[in-house]
């Protein structure tokens, strides 16, 4: 067994009762492109097809473009055409318009009866093929928005997203990062260089392409950003596979389940654990541009980078 078997073994919340996680940094779950994938995902078979009968808004502060009953009136009858994701954001696609919700922090899907009723901010009647969906957000930070057409929709989205992280060529994202000098933490979490990445996410990615969090964007090689570009591809499709991640009582799947992610992660939230590709302990730092999140990286396959270095895909060996 390697000096990480032990952790895979386990899930996050039990990691945190043996005290083999780093819990401030686990507090920061946030829903990325993985978990709104998921929701999506368990979300098609429950709503698509469907007739929305009622639509019941409960808190008209996150709401965009309408009032509670406008809400309740444009969807009722309304037939659910597609579920679909763009970045971090849920979309339902109605014979009537758009509806769009941000989850942002706390904010989810659930098929089975939530297990905190007094935060749902929305509810779903359909007349199939299942009765009831619910939308709950604990901290009421996310958005539920309407559009009346594609066109509009489209317009929100392009004036908050980039190319998608699972749609974004290397080309585009090699140009994105070409035009700043900022860390390349931060660049890929700028949902306008490239939607749905997120912290634990940028941490797990940079580890996979041996890059150092703090390392400035327009300074990476065509080799880096190649790195870059399929690590990208690879974290997010097994983050999605394993259905996002999950600690203490934040983020579920629709079915009120743990997503699996965090159970058998390289670095986020590991610190002073052991790197799984090389044995030197997981450093946790903030760096500029996070708004205090903090950061995961080895400082044995991320090195930082000295002035006048020249680039070099050296670093630790990877399993």
């Amino acid at each position: 067994m390697t000096n990480s078997g032990l952790i895979l073994m386990t899930s996050p919340i039990e990691r945190a009762r043996l005290g083999r996680y780093d819990r401030d940094g686990g507090t920061r779950v946030v829903p990325e492109l993985p978990e709104v994938e998921t929701m999506v995902r368990g979300l098609r078979p429950a709503m698509e097809g469907g007739r929305i009968v009622r639509l019941e808004p409960l808190d008209a502060s996150m709401l965009v473009g309408g009032a509670i009953n406008d809400f309740a009136r444009r969807a009722e009858g309304a037939t659910i055409e597609s579920v679909g994701r763009r970045g971090k954001w849920v979309v339902l696609a109605l014979s009537t318009g758009f509806i769009v919700i941000q989850p942002r922090m706390t904010g989810g899907f659930w098929l089975t009866e939530p297990e905190r009723p007094e935060h749902i901010r929305l509810r779903f009647h359909l007349e199939q093929p299942r009765a009831m969906v619910w939308y709950c957000d604990a901290r009421r930070l996310g958005k539920i928005a309407w559009h009346d057409d594609r066109e509009s929709a489209q317009t929100a989205f392009a004036r908050s997203h980039g190319p998608d992280a699972l749609e974004i060529t290397r080309g585009e994202l090699a140009r994105a990062l070409a035009r700043t000098n900022r860390g390349i933490k931060p660049t890929l979490m700028d949902q306008k260089v490239t939607a749905g990445i997120g912290n634990i996410y940028a941490d797990e990615i940079l580890h996979a392409s041996r890059i150092h969090p703090e390392r400035s964007s327009a300074t990476l090689s065509r080799g880096e950003i190649e790195r870059i570009h399929m690590a990208m591809g690879t974290i997010l499709a097994r983050a999605i596979e394993l259905e996002g991640s999950t600690f203490d009582a934040g983020y579920r799947t629709v079915l009120g389940l743990e997503g699996g992610f965090l159970a058998q992660n390289a670095v986020y939230g590991r610190a002073n654990l052991p790197c799984p590709s090389c044995a030197r302990p997981i450093q946790k730092t903030k760096i500029a541009g996070l708004m205090a999140r903090p950061t995961y990286y080895c400082p044995g396959c991320q090195r930082a980078r000295s002035p006048g270095a020249t680039s070099s895909a050296r670093g630790c060996r990877r399993p």
